[in-house]
C-alpha cells in the first residue's frame, strides 16, 4: 500500500519540543530506538539522486522496544517535480538475527553505505499522531505518516494538510517538509 508522509527538521531540543507538545495537549505515547542499515548493489553511492539511491536500496531494521524485531524492508518513493516524497510504497519481511543477516549482505559484497540511529518518541493527540525522532549526528525531526481520516484526499493534499498541522505546533521548523535523513546523513560524511 503506498502512504504519503512528511518530515520536517525541527530546531527546538527535544525537552523544549516535549513541552510545547504537551501544552498543545499530545501525550507521548511510546518510546523506541531504531537502527537502520542501507545497502545497494552500487559501490559510489554519492554521485547518486536521492530517488534513484532509495529505489536501489533496502536496509536491514532492528526495532528496539518491548517486543524488540528485526526486518527486512524495501521502500519505493515517488517524488514530485520539487523532489517531494508523495508517496512511499514499504515492503518488510521479519528477521531473526540482526548480526548475521548485515553479515551476509557483506560478504556478497554490498555495499552498506550508511546507519541511521533513530531514538524514536510517538506523540498522539486525538486522530493527529506523529513521531519525533532524534537521528544521531543529524538532528531532530518530525515524521508524520498519514491516516484513515485523509484517505480522500489525493497526495498532494495529504502533504499540504499534514505540513499545515506540523506548522501550527509553534515549533521552530525548517523548511524541507520532505527531509532525506539518509542523504543528509551520507552528504554530511
Amino acid at each position: 500500500m503506498k502512504e504519503t508522509e512528511i518530515t520536517v527538521q525541527v530546531f527546538n531540543d527535544y525537552n523544549e519540543i516535549d513541552e510545547i507538545l504537551k501544552n498543545k495537549g499530545f501525550e507521548m505515547i511510546e518510546n523506541y530506538q531504531l537502527n537502520d542499515w542501507y545497502f545497494s548493489k552500487f559501490d559510489n553511492v554519492l554521485n547518486l539522486s536521492y530517488i534513484d539511491l532509495m529505489n536501489n536500496s533496502f536496509l536491514v531494521r532492528h526495532i528496539i522496544d518491548d517486543y524488540p524485531k528485526i526486518q527486512l524492508c524495501y521502500k519505493k518513493k515517488e517524488v514530485d517535480k520539487f523532489g517531494n516524497v508523495l508517496l512511499e510504497e514499504k515492503v518488510k519481511s521479519e528477521l531473526t538475527q540482526i548480526e548475521n543477516t548485515i553479515k551476509i549482505f557483506d560478504l556478497a559484497g554490498l555495499n552498506n553505505y550508511c546507519k541511521v540511529e533513530n531514538n524514536s518518541f510517538i506523540y498522539k493527540n486525538g486522530n493527529i499522531e506523529f513521531v519525533v525522532q532524534i537521528i544521531k549526528n543529524l538532528g531532530i525531526f518530525i515524521e508524520y505518516e498519514e491516516n484513515e481520516s485523509m484517505k480522500d484526499l489525493s497526495p498532494e493534499q495529504k502533504f499540504s494538510y499534514m505540513a499545515n498541522i506540523i506548522q501550527n505546533l509553534g515549533l521552530k521548523l525548517g523548511s524541507d517538509f520532505s527531509c532525506k535523513k539518509v542523504f543528509m546523513l551520507l552528504h554530511k560524511k
